[in-house]
């Protein structure tokens, strides 16, 4: 199977750099903080960039990368000021363009503090949230169950939402400051911030329904974002066979999700 993605990935290469106008282009891509997916620009920009670097680089364009917040990026991307939302997913912008292959499995874990359980709390039962103080993120997409659980609650004091271009890591730190109790948040993520800040162990974690696969949006409105879908999807298949994938991937503590 491996010796034939080779050929496929090249293929795919080819027909997509082919497809492209000629001349550089811009990518802009835009997110708000989600590390180890995307992270603070700069030398350890997320897995994510990476990947999509080394896609487009080698075909002439400029990738620009940027943290706004994450629902001005989605609008940005959806009207075409922005190229590509990194991490988004369909479930939440099934409007966008996305690569074939998945770019990672998000699952979504409940991150409450070590006491704060009583002995009838279940993780089935999110309704046993009202009794803690609990965090989120303004217009993020976790679960149908749990958005819909912060709907039904978002006017309760002990609903604490957040917004900003580095919400998950705020967040973060009112859960470890103790100002809030318990946090919703994909596993990558949480594991990623706790373990560098130290404080895993204060906290118990529970998964919350099923695995989502984690891509780059791409906007509709751009008419390359199809050729650049491609490209990403040439570049998978090869770091993914050269080893290379798994090289990038160690750097931020994360295994391959295929």
């Amino acid at each position: 199977m491996y010796g034939r993605l080779g050929s496929v990935a090249l293929l795919a290469l080819a027909t997509a750099m082919a497809s492209l106008p000629a001349g550089a282009a811009e990518v802009k891509l835009r997110a708000d903080s989600w590390c180890p997916y995307n992270c603070e620009p700069g030398n350890r920009p997320g897995y994510l960039i990476e990947i999509v670097r080394a896609a487009l680089e080698p075909a002439g364009h400029k990738v620009d990368y940027q943290l706004m917040p994450w629902t001005d990026a989605l609008a940005a991307v959806t009207a075409g000021t922005a190229t590509g939302a990194v991490g988004a997913t369909k479930e939440e912008a099934p409007g966008m363009i996305y690569p074939g292959l998945s770019l990672g499995m998000s699952r979504p874990t409940l991150v409450i503090r070590k006491g704060k359980e009583t002995k009838d709390f279940k993780v089935t039962n999110l309704d046993a949230l009202k009794a803690v103080r609990f965090g989120s993120i303004k217009d993020y997409f976790y679960s149908t169950e749990v958005n819909a659980f912060i709907d039904a609650n978002k006017g309760s004091p002990n609903i604490v939402q957040v917004s900003g271009d580095n919400v998950t890591e705020d967040l973060v730190n009112l859960l470890i400051d103790g100002k809030i109790d318990a946090m919703v948040e994909d596993s990558n993520v949480v594991d990623f911030l706790l373990e560098s800040k130290g404080y895993r162990n204060l906290f118990n974690y529970h998964a919350l329904g099923q695995q989502t696969s984690v891509s780059i949006g791409l906007s509709p409105k751009d008419p390359n974002s199809a050729a650049y879908a491609k490209l990403i999807d040439a570049k998978v298949a090869e770091l993914r066979k050269n080893g290379q994938l798994t090289a990038i991937l160690d750097k931020y503590g994360v295994k391959d999700w295929q």
